[in-house]
């Protein structure tokens, strides 16, 4: 099982297969050749292909690469990872030290969660908070991340999470808690060995170097909504924040029809017709009653009828609240 072929030599079986230089008839296996195969030692990683971490990867994508860009002072490319699934022990001995590692929990689900970031991706955000603007090469090795480091990346931590929650929106409304962060894989031990994760993120690339910053859910964690990051129909909810900035504009710039309604009355075609100059028509509403205000002819605020700066004027006191919703 530890050996792969070439493709030269796959194709050379394969040619005298077809030729008949290679002997096909079975051999008695024997314990010489007979190699125990251990299935819970095997790695499991695996590629998926889940729409709803898609849908999350597509929008962390889009409203980190701002916020990247505006904190380092430079343009910032981010690509979706693959979705991976493999033991909790095996994506543990691929982390390596130091890396910032925090720990979250997505409520209301079960279990905790993994935030990580790559070591030189730390360096440079910290670097460009403290002032620092030089490109060069960040040696990681044999160093850790002071109080101040760690203090200054909680900062993007937190725009992490904060946009994460928006993310997760479209499939399964989260509230991410966060525990603690760490520095050695050892000590975020928040799963067990062999429990299945599932592994997601994004390659961040800046002009100096290259980082991942990866998310780790446990299976177990996600059972509850599997349903939800199955089903391709998420994909259609998310909306570009551009696209909607664009639309709220369009609408609040739009012109409506306001129109205070004194009051009304019910008379008689005669009385209509031998109304004079000075005749007075008595309205159903008092002069200190508030004015029913209509927009769109749909009523929507009750107000007092004044004056402001030699104009007539409307000063809301309340809204109307449509018999259904009072229902409600």
């Amino acid at each position: 099982m530890d050996k792969v072929l070439s493709q030269e030599e796959i194709d050379a079986l394969l040619s005298g297969l077809a030729e008949g230089k290679i002997d096909t008839t079975p051999e008695k296996p024997s314990e010489e050749n007979v190699k125990p195969f251990n299935f819970k030692d095997y790695s499991i990683s695996t590629k998926l292909k889940l729409p709803g971490f898609d849908v999350i990867n597509d929008y962390l994508i889009r409203s980190l690469r701002m916020s990247f860009s505006t904190l380092v002072r430079e343009m910032v490319e981010l690509s979706a990872l693959p979705t991976q699934l493999e033991r909790f022990k095996d994506f543990l001995n691929k982390i390596p030290v130091p890396t910032s590692i925090h720990i979250f929990k997505p409520e209301p689900l079960k279990g905790h969660g993994l935030l990580i970031i790559d070591a030189p991706l730390v360096f440079v955000f910290v670097e460009r908070f403290l002032g620092g603007g030089e490109k060069k090469t960040i040696k990681v090795e044999g160093r850790e991340f002071t109080p101040i480091e760690q203090r200054l990346i909680k900062r993007v931590v937190d725009i992490i999470f904060a946009e994460c929650e928006k993310a997760w929106r479209n499939i399964y409304p989260i509230k991410i808690k966060y525990v603690r962060s760490e520095v050695n894989p050892q000590f975020a031990r928040v799963m067990q060995p062999e429990e299945t994760v599932v592994v997601a993120g994004f390659n961040v690339e800046l002009e100096a170097l290259s980082g991942k910053i990866l998310f780790c859910y446990s299976l177990t964690t996600l059972q509850p909504i599997k349903d939800k990051l199955y089903s391709p129909y998420q994909l259609e909810e998310v909306i570009d924040p551009k696209w909607r900035r664009a639309i709220e504009r369009l609408v609040f710039n739009s012109e409506v029809e306001v129109k205070g309604m004194l009051g009304h009355s019910q008379i008689t075609v005669r009385d209509l017709i031998n109304l004079e100059p000075g005749d007075v028509i008595v309205l159903n509403k008092k002069a200190d009653e508030p004015v029913e205000v209509l927009v769109e002819g749909v009523p929507k605020y009750l107000a007092k009828m004044g004056i402001y700066r030699d104009h007539l004027a409307l000063q809301i006191e309340s809204f109307i609240i449509p018999e259904k919703e009072e229902e409600m």
